[in-house]
């Protein structure tokens, strides 16, 4: 049974606030309680998932990248201008969707997710679909980590994928790190 995506969405996003208190907790050790008061930081997080090789607009009234694009620029430049970050993650489930994409082992999705400027992804249950040589060929064309840290080689028990990645925004470490659900074994 797969999991609903909302529950998918809730277990990326706390591992992220996660990790947030985890940083801010470092930050308790550095410095006196008045410095710490005095630097705020802001920042927004973009996520998307369940990307599925629709780059296009479809029939289902749903935008393409091109309109995402938009979108996101427009958030980035309205946070900057309040002096905030924003950072970009997917989900994953970027593979098996539309045959404009499935032909071309999602070659265009992972290019457009570049112009986007996406930050990290966690590994999807749907990148398995194809051969690992496929999913390796994916990660090199990205030009951000792919992260799963509960995928293991079965033979070797080496991790296939770095586990996290850390963000240095203004001072402030975020850890982000990527989970993919235990179902993808059964399904994937």
């Amino acid at each position: 049974m797969t999991p609903h995506p909302f529950a998918k969405r809730i277990s990326v996003s706390l591992v992220l606030l996660f990790s947030m208190a985890l940083s801010a907790c470092s930050l308790l050790d550095n410095g006196s309680k008045q410095e710490q008061k005095a630097h705020v930081w802001h920042f927004t997080v973009l996520h998307t998932n369940d990307h599925h090789g629709h780059f296009w607009r479809n029939g289902n009234g749903e935008w393409g990248m091109a309109a995402r694009k938009t979108l996101i620029d427009g958030i980035r430049k309205e946070v900057a201008e309040s002096g905030g970050y924003v950072m970009l993650l997917s989900g994953g489930d970027i593979n098996t969707g539309v045959p404009e994409s499935d032909l071309q082992d999602a070659v265009p999705d992972f290019k457009g997710m570049n112009l986007l400027g996406y930050d990290a992804m966690a590994v999807g249950n749907h990148e398995f679909d194809n051969p690992l040589p496929v999913l390796r060929m994916q990660e090199q064309i990205a030009q951000f980590p792919f992260l799963a840290a509960n995928i293991r080689d079965e033979a070797t028990g080496e991790r296939l994928f770095k586990p996290y990645t850390i963000f240095m925004l203004d001072g402030l470490r975020i850890a982000v790190l990527g989970l993919t659900t235990d179902d993808t074994q059964k399904i994937g």
